[in-house]
């Protein structure tokens, strides 16, 4: 791979990462929503983690899942079928989802961006 082809492929999996991100922050906000009802309703509607941005596809979880899924700031839920294999591997199937691992580029900007990462570095 020449250094146009390496460019290219480093800046698609930012972007790649970029949307997964996006949709990592979004289910931050549902997880705390869903928190308040876990007991009336224990598996919650997150959205699919995946990278394309017109997905919108609903995982259902329950909170420990979720928060097992947050503790490594690689990890995204995805629909199955919706994996990037450029920037992502799958690391475990579940029922109805898969956690994919970022690596690479599109790993460091998830780590980058990992909404948790502050508040656990703060809480230290």
């Amino acid at each position: 791979m020449d250094d146009g082809d390496a460019e290219a492929f480093e800046l698609r999996q930012e972007r790649i990462a970029r949307n997964q991100a996006l949709f990592r922050e979004v289910n931050e906000r549902l997880e705390s929503l869903n928190r308040t009802m876990s007991e009336l309703i224990p598996i919650s509607d997150f959205i699919c983690e995946c990278a394309n941005p017109e997905c919108f596809e609903r995982i259902g979880l329950t909170i420990p899942e979720y928060e097992a899924l947050r503790a490594e700031p690689t990890h995204f839920a995805v629909r199955h079928g919706h994996v990037f294999a450029e920037a992502e591997r799958i690391v475990e199937r579940k029922n109805g989802y898969s956690v994919v691992e970022k690596f690479e580029e599109a790993g460091s900007y998830a780590i980058e961006t990992d909404p948790r990462r502050g508040s656990a570095a703060q809480q230290k």
